[in-house]
């Protein structure tokens, strides 16, 4: 059987998915990189302002996750690092030495500064860095200064566009993010169901434990990305005059949204204590298999599939088959009850912010 074309076809909508979400973060810094290269080069007539396009490119980017504080990050490391640059090449001058000295001081600077904002990520780092030994790589009259204003603009740019003109969608980002975990969510309870309709694990060569290790790196991921967006959604409301009557709305379910943590570990325990019963050859009632079937339709019904009475209902659907079957049982069977329990009651309690996203479109 040929396995090319199906890899492939999956390859390209994975491809083109990923190209759709990211069009307008594209336009918008396609726009910017223009912007700035003509206010400096066109406007102020400097000769080469290659790093003006580049602070509003790396600053924009693909995402519209956190571009304001990118912004200030890289134009606050630019500056600093001009400095520290220009103090190394007064003292130590061009040399190897110099340029050791100048990586060493604007590093541990950066990381001593680096509080805060300025501590995610290591675009603050980075550009100090690289402002530090670039003016000693260029040792010209007026670099630090050009490469200065460069990135000023290059920032200011980013601003008006990525903050005053097009700021991100505090609501969408809490949505998206919201819904590709519990996307996660749904696919492990659907795999597992399978498991139990065949009463046995999931196996992976000889290793049984891969899936529920793919499983777990796939749902932590999820919820980094939730509170990347959660950080976002919280910081455009704060910054961005077009978003601010949102304001208390969105800190509502970003909020709010912090509680799925509890059930995406509830899954997870779930789906670790099964497939262990699984591979000790216990037998889990039939009730269980269905209630892991609701509780898979009630997380895809969150991700956007049925809405949140479908998922209210399924979970408690799964809550009326966990009650006979109680969590006294010998061995992970009991344990694995209890997870399930634990996961119906955390899906009604999700149901809340996901109620409040969707008032938020």
């Amino acid at each position: 059987m040929d396995f090319t074309a199906p890899l492939v076809r999956r390859l390209g909508r994975a491809a083109g998915a990923r190209m759709l979400s990211a069009r307008w973060a594209v336009v918008q810094t396609a726009v910017a990189v223009s912007a700035s290269w003509f206010l400096t080069h066109d406007l102020l007539g400097h000769p080469q302002p290659f790093f003006a396009p580049i602070a509003a490119a790396v600053s924009l980017s693909a995402s519209d996750v956190l571009r304001g504080q990118r912004a200030v990050q890289l134009m606050t490391g630019v500056a600093l690092g001009i400095a520290i640059g220009t103090v190394v090449q007064a003292v130590a001058g061009t040399g190897a030495l110099a340029f050791a000295l100048a990586a060493l001081v604007a590093m541990y600077a950066a990381l001593a500064v680096g509080g805060g904002m300025f501590g995610q990520g290591l675009m603050f780092v980075n550009q100090t860095t690289a402002s530090a030994v670039l003016i000693l790589a260029l040792h010209k009259p007026g670099s630090g200064t050009e490469r200065l204003v460069d990135a000023l603009i290059g920032g200011g740019v980013v601003v008006v566009i990525g903050v005053l003109l097009l700021p991100a969608d505090p609501d969408r980002l809490l949505r998206e993010a919201t819904q590709r975990l519990f996307t996660g969510l749904r696919d492990a309870l659907t795999d597992l169901a399978g498991q139990l309709a065949e009463n046995r694990p999931r196996r992976t060569g000889d290793e049984p434990a891969a899936w529920e290790l793919e499983v777990g790196q796939r749902i932590h991921g999820d919820l980094a990305a939730l509170a990347q967006a959660r950080k976002t959604a919280r910081h455009v409301v704060f910054i961005a005059p077009r978003r601010r009557p949102r304001r208390d709305r969105v800190r509502r379910a970003a909020a709010q949204s912090e509680r799925l943590t509890l059930q995406a570990n509830a899954v997870l325990s779930l789906v670790r204590i099964t497939g262990a019963a699984l591979a000790a050859g216990e037998h889990l009632p039939p009730p269980f298999h269905d209630a892991v079937t609701a509780l898979a339709e009630a997380c895809g019904a969150l991700a956007g599939v049925g809405g949140a009475d479908s998922a209210r209902a399924a979970a408690d659907r799964a809550l009326c088959l966990l009650e006979p079957l109680g969590d006294t049982a010998a061995g992970f069977g009991g344990a694995a009850i209890h997870a399930a329990r634990a996961g119906a009651r955390d899906l009604l309690a999700a149901v809340r912010p996901v109620e409040a996203g969707i008032r938020g479109r």
